[in-house]
């Protein structure tokens, strides 16, 4: 049978992923009652180039859920392979066709609160807040109040996720990573060795 409760989606570049990436994708499952969240890696970024190539940050998530064990993580490979067909991979696209996978269940998108400050730069955002309801997890020193006032404004939907304070993020393990630094405490054991493995981030 079809599960029918909220599906949550993650989507990001995780480029690489590392802990506050699963840190806040668990804590939205446990305070959501999520009991599916799809990590939607991205193909073409929008706004941000990414670094590594879509196969190895794919890669990359699959090990780290692996490694985390939480059978409510998947990966969802569908913007990559769009791209890969030199489609668009917007979210909207994304939200999309999960519509048509999943019709009437009720979507609720991850994010952090750096990404709701630029929500309103992304593709057809006025229809995306009508079709989801956008979960949202601070992070230190981060202020949402202004962006989340006006997206409430034209019908968003908005939850606050409670998440641990951790300042990490893939531009600093990407920066360590080049410095030849330790980053065994910031991504899984399984992460840290493919981007050994594959000389990423050098």
């Amino acid at each position: 049978m079809t599960k029918q409760g909220p599906l949550g989606l993650f989507g990001g570049r995780f480029d690489p992923i590392h802990r506050a990436h699963l840190a806040i994708a668990t804590a939205a499952a446990n305070q959501l009652n999520l009991t599916e969240v799809r990590w939607i890696v991205t193909g073409d970024p929008e706004h941000k180039p990414a670094y590594a190539a879509a196969e190895h940050r794919l890669e990359m998530v699959r090990l780290a859920l692996a490694e985390h064990q939480d059978v409510r993580m998947s990966v969802d490979d569908r913007e990559i392979r769009a791209a890969e067909r030199g489609q668009s991979n917007f979210t909207a696209d994304t939200i999309t066709g999960i519509q048509r996978e999943f019709p009437g269940r009720p979507l609720i998108w991850i994010l952090g609160a750096d990404q709701l400050e630029s929500f309103q730069t992304w593709s057809r955002w006025e229809w995306l807040i009508t079709q989801m309801t956008l979960a949202v997890c601070l992070r230190p020193g981060s202020s949402t109040h202004k962006p989340a006032d006006v997206l409430i404004h034209h019908g968003a939907q908005i939850q606050w996720i409670k998440c641990c304070s951790d300042p990490i993020s893939s531009t600093e393990i990407r920066n360590r990573v080049r410095r030849r630094d330790a980053v065994e405490l910031l991504v899984p054991n399984s992460v840290r060795t493919y981007i050994e493995q594959h000389l990423l981030y050098q």
